[in-house]
């Protein structure tokens, strides 16, 4: 079975549950992860924004709640996630696209960001590419990594490995989250993964932010030429 379709089948089946979980699991430093990847987000007041894999489209609303005229998209490949989002608001675009190939004209949006999903699809240098085709000046990534230093490294890989799988089968949904940990543990991060956004992207500038050590990265990308 390709990686795209376990992983929307994935997604379809943790939907109902998918902001419960990402809060007991992170303890609910998401979601200040989440506020500084919305502020570069509506930094220079973008007038249309697109958030990729939005998954229950908490970005998406933080964005519109930071930038009320602007027109902002929600777009995500589960259309079971794409739901519990449209019932929380009627305010964002929403519609159920595939990242790597979008309906969207050249330069569309002013900036489109990615959060916590760039790992999920199946080519995400192409995601990237396209993410760029569609976006005039920003791209804004927040993804998981490994932390740098040693020690933070065994903690961050002992919750993974151990309280995380535990979790996960409270909720019956330990397939699910095995897989969330294996692809975070093995994503490229950092500075590698900042070189493969300058390549995809071929954006002026990129850079990274490392979040509590490490265990989470904001990725920025910026094109001056528009």
């Amino acid at each position: 079975m390709p990686k795209a379709v376990q992983i929307k089948s994935m997604f379809n089946n943790i939907s109902g549950s998918y902001d419960l979980l990402n809060d007991m699991l992170s303890l609910g430093i998401h979601r200040l992860w989440k506020k500084k990847l919305v502020r570069h987000m509506t930094k220079g007041h973008p007038q249309r924004v697109l958030d990729c894999a939005t998954g229950t489209g908490d970005i998406a609303l933080s964005i519109k709640k930071q930038l009320p005229s602007a027109e902002v998209y929600g777009v995500d490949f589960s259309a079971n996630m794409l739901k519990v989002a449209e019932d929380k608001s009627k305010a964002i675009h929403w519609s159920v696209q595939d990242v790597m190939q979008m309906p969207f004209e050249d330069k569309d949006f002013d900036h489109t960001c990615i959060s916590y999903g760039i790992r999920n699809v199946e080519d995400y240098r192409l995601a990237l590419k396209e993410m760029a085709r569609v976006t005039k000046s920003k791209i804004c990534i927040l993804e998981f990594g490994q932390p740098q230093n040693f020690f933070l490294r065994g903690i961050y890989f002992g919750i993974m490995n151990y309280f995380i799988p535990f979790i996960g089968k409270l909720f019956n949904k330990e397939e699910a989250y095995k897989y969330l940990i294996d692809s975070s543990k093995s994503f490229p991060c950092a500075y590698e993964f900042t070189q493969i956004i300058k390549e995809s992207t071929g954006f002026d500038k990129a850079y990274y932010i490392p979040l509590f050590g490490g265990v989470t990265y904001l990725y920025i990308a910026e094109n001056y030429e528009n």
